[in-house]
């Protein structure tokens, strides 16, 4: 198995943590499958029906490049998602538990790319137990201290931009973003702010191009701050504004989940490849922070697979260990290498490493929800 296997086995821990909304006996045996192709024409088909509950969504490429994703929104919010289905026959799933209602398929790039999901019938629910409650609270406090040293690290880069101190400015540039890479399992809950704080040059249109990535083009590709205090003066806005969203915001354990699968995937598949700091080269130390901020969504369920089978729960540790063991050879200093001194076999040995805790994971929802 790859890495849609670890959205299934999070989602289902999570379903027993932290209010995805089953029964363990009903994600176990009882989940509905919803199977979508990518086409040219969207995903098909375009709009369905399920019963509530737990749902598999299973996608695969059926021939397109024009659309490599499937995503089940309620409102603005996506629930869930499978991206980088970028080739003919790829294929990957996501697992949610819905209540009665519309949701919205979408499937960007396609002649159609939204459809109608309706969901049918009720979930029967339960009362969150003191553990449960305390296993969304972990996160959550993981999510607010980041934020919190966001903004702390964030302020004097930010000042050095402003002072057009270049080599203080690309001291502290790393150091500023880790936070930020830590938390991007649930990026997609901070709505705009997200491509505002970390989207890179080709994800907007050159007029909305701003935040870190701006700034990092500015210092390494430009070995200027010249024109940056615009820039640098509403990326510091930004990390605040988050600082005071996450309070608040509303934080569902399928959604974390999710993000944590989609997080690993973005890093094995395409992060790997040197196209997230593509000026800084520093891409090693947002993979690090990716995988800690995964291991972060992981324990906070880890708990409870430790009470039905403690020995998985450790090899999955282990296997997180691996990933670092495998980044040490590396390290330099405080930080890593630059990206381009990697060879493929470098890149290869690390994507495997991600996989390979992919695999471990699969086989916990068995002694989760068995």
């Amino acid at each position: 198995m790859g890495r849609p296997a670890l959205f299934t086995v999070l989602c289902a821990l999570a379903a027993v943590a932290a209010g995805c909304g089953s029964s363990s006996d009903d994600a176990a045996a009882g989940a509905g499958t919803l199977a979508f192709e990518l086409t040219d024409a969207g995903c098909l088909p375009h709009s369905t029906e399920v019963a509530a509950g737990p749902i598999v969504f299973e996608a695969e490429n059926a021939g397109t490049t024009a659309v490599t994703e499937i995503e089940v929104m309620e409102g603005s919010k996506i629930l869930g998602e499978k991206e980088n289905l970028a080739t003919d026959g790829l294929a990957g799933s996501f697992t949610l538990t819905l209540d009665p209602g519309r949701y919205t398929i979408y499937c960007p790039g396609g002649e159609t790319e939204r459809g109608t999901l309706t969901v049918t019938g009720r979930v029967a629910g339960r009362p969150a137990s003191t553990a449960e409650r305390a296993t969304v609270a972990r996160y959550r406090r993981y999510l607010e201290q980041n934020t919190a040293e966001l903004v702390e690290r964030t302020e004097p880069f930010v000042a050095a931009v402003l002072a057009g101190d270049l080599a203080r400015a690309k001291a502290l540039y790393v150091p500023a973003r880790i936070p930020y890479e830590r938390i991007e399992p649930v990026a997609e809950s901070f709505g705009d702010l997200d491509p505002r704080i970390d989207a890179r040059a080709n994800d907007v249109t050159p007029g909305q191009f701003g935040g870190f990535h701006r700034i990092e083009k500015a210092l390494w590709a430009e070995g200027t701050t010249a024109g940056m205090k615009p820039v640098a003066e509403q990326l510091l806005a930004d990390v605040r504004e988050l600082r005071r969203k996450v309070r608040g915001v509303g934080l569902e354990a399928a959604q974390i989940a999710n993000g944590a699968n989609e997080l690993l995937g973005e890093v094995s598949a395409s992060k790997i490849t040197g196209e997230e700091e593509r000026y800084s080269h520093t891409d090693l130390d947002d993979f690090e922070a990716n995988v800690a901020g995964a291991e972060a969504a992981f324990a906070a369920v880890g708990p409870l697979l430790e009470e039905s089978d403690a020995g998985l729960a450790g090899e999955i540790e282990a296997s997180f260990e691996d990933v670092q063991l495998a980044l040490k050879p590396y390290r330099r200093g405080d930080g890593f290498v630059p990206y381009a001194e990697l060879t493929e076999a470098d890149t290869r040995r690390l994507a495997q490493e991600i996989d390979a805790l992919a695999e471990k994971l699969s086989q916990a929802p068995a002694q989760i929800v068995g």
